[in-house]
């Protein structure tokens, strides 16, 4: 896929999980939509906003951000106006999620010397797993492999010690692999991380998958890790949940 097929492919399939027109994501207005299923998530590609809400807060969303511009819309003050409407229903916004797709596969990436690294894929990931356990590496590795949702992964190890892993597990269905990564204390700064994910977004896409990797605006490191490897933001998210 080209990046624009790749954002394309985002707007559509959101299109279909949400129930909606793909177009909506291109409208320079803000949109609301009536949802059964989800309490209120806000969402944007970078024009308009576009809120699924319950009928018990969509007329006000819609009163209140109607004619809000975007980047306005989630500011410090008007977030602070969702959290306290969300409350009433004993509900509040989720942490904010962006979103990155590799729009960049060109982007060369140094592979870190004087390491070893090995690819599992689906039916050897018992073995990835064994390391895990032996290392007692799990609290470690939260974002990278947890136990047993991995399709894939990457991983870099000192001598037999593994400092730093990569895997993708499958998002929403079974077109997207969400990519996390973690790496061993002390390993840090080295490029070990871009270097493990921007592999795994090439074996991903071989495979006819769309690697996608998200973080927070707080998360500078994951976000430079990111951005090294070739990806770029393409939408933002929050979501409403229980308090």
């Amino acid at each position: 896929m080209t990046s624009n097929e790749k954002i394309l492919f985002a707007k559509q399939d959101f299109a279909e999980l949400y129930k909606c027109e793909a177009d909506i994501w291109d409208s320079n207005e803000n949109v609301f939509i009536e949802s059964q299923k989800m309490f209120c998530r806000v969402m944007t590609f970078g024009k308009g906003t576009v809120m699924f809400a319950n009928k018990q807060i969509i007329e006000w969303l819609s009163e209140t951000f109607k004619a809000t511009p975007t980047q306005e819309i989630l500011d410090t003050d008007n977030r602070y106006l969702i959290n306290e409407k969300l409350r009433t229903f004993g509900k509040k916004l989720s942490g904010e999620e962006m979103w990155y797709l590799h729009l960049l596969p060109d982007t060369e990436v140094s592979k870190p010397t004087g390491y070893t690294y090995k690819l599992y894929d689906k039916d050897s990931m018992e073995e990835l797993h064994a390391v895990m356990e032996a290392q007692n590496a799990y609290s470690v590795f939260v974002n990278a492999v947890d136990k047993g949702d991995e399709m894939l992964a990457v991983a870099a190890y000192d001598n037999d010690l593994l400092v730093s892993a990569a895997s993708c597990e499958m998002h929403d269905d079974e077109d997207w692999r969400n990519i996390g990564v973690d790496t061993l204390a002390g390993y840090g700064g080295h490029g070990l991380a871009a270097y493990l994910v921007k592999e795994l977004a090439l074996e991903t896409e071989k495979r006819g998958k769309v690697p996608v990797y998200t973080t927070n605006s707080g998360n500078i490191a994951s976000t430079k890790v990111a951005l090294n490897a070739g990806f770029r933001l393409v939408w933002l998210s929050h979501y409403a949940k229980n308090l």
